[in-house]
């Protein structure tokens, strides 16, 4: 059976001598592996785009065990990633992270175009990546149904404007009446939560000139730190490791 379908390639690992298994981020049919016979030969048919990041027009061979390239249209490499490392880097903890919470086989249209309007946004950037990283974030988590509760408390539904913490575990923020519920939970201040709101509700385009103070920054960045870690199945991101250590 053939398939004809866009795709972003998430991950690429060598496979025998001269081919690879790519993960594929399909349109049509979510994640997928599919190997690229003679993509590790110089001038292999798929040596191009079946390397990470590319997007593409896929024609795939479903086999037995793993789908099989037939055809790759190249839409684009977003090349400028590999501009420097720290781009480079971010984008890659990007597709890492992606690569990560995406179910096999499971569609997922919204993140799949926010995936490629990430990658293009931060092809096209010189610094300040931490903004859009948080908004691909949370988008991430919301689509892939994680969305956190930052609207009221998610253990009592209190309304009240007062003082919360955000629960990782919980799924959202805690009143004060809540607070020992989750005794990991963390401060988290009421411009910080309109903040996600924003990050989550508002397109990146919009988002990518967005400036957040840098103490507001801090916070919402441990505060999703703590969220993906609770509930993606990763202990460790190779690049975000590597961004740390930059």
């Amino acid at each position: 059976m053939l398939l004809k379908t866009n795709a972003v390639v998430l991950k690429q690992r060598k496979f025998g001598e001269s081919d690879a298994i790519v993960t594929l981020f399909a349109k049509k049919v979510g994640k997928i592996q599919a190997v690229a016979k003679g993509s590790k030969r110089p001038r292999g048919k798929y040596s191009v785009g079946t390397q990470p990041f590319c997007y593409g027009e896929f024609v795939l061979f479903k086999g037995r065990d793993l789908y099989q390239i037939s055809q790759v249209d190249l839409k684009h490499s977003f090349y400028k990633l590999r501009e420097n490392v720290i781009k480079l880097t971010y984008a890659s903890y990007i597709l890492e992270l992606t690569e990560s919470i995406i179910t096999e086989g499971q569609t997922n249209n919204r993140l799949f175009h926010t995936l490629i309007k990430c990658l293009s946004i931060i092809s096209n950037m010189d610094k300040e990546y931490d903004t859009i990283i948080k908004a691909y974030e949370l988008k991430l988590l919301m689509y892939a149904g994680y969305k956190p509760e930052i609207d009221i408390c998610v253990h009592c539904a209190n309304l009240n404007t007062g003082k919360f913490k955000f629960s990782s575990r919980e799924g959202g923020l805690l009143c004060k009446d809540c607070f020992g519920i989750d005794p990991y939970a963390l401060q988290i201040s009421n411009v910080t939560i309109n903040v996600m709101k924003y990050l989550m509700d508002t397109d990146l385009t919009q988002i990518s000139r967005l400036k957040i103070k840098p103490n507001i920054l801090k916070e919402l960045n441990k505060i999703v730190k703590q969220y993906i870690h609770t509930h993606v199945d990763k202990d460790k991101f190779k690049s975000l490791e590597l961004l740390e250590s930059l």
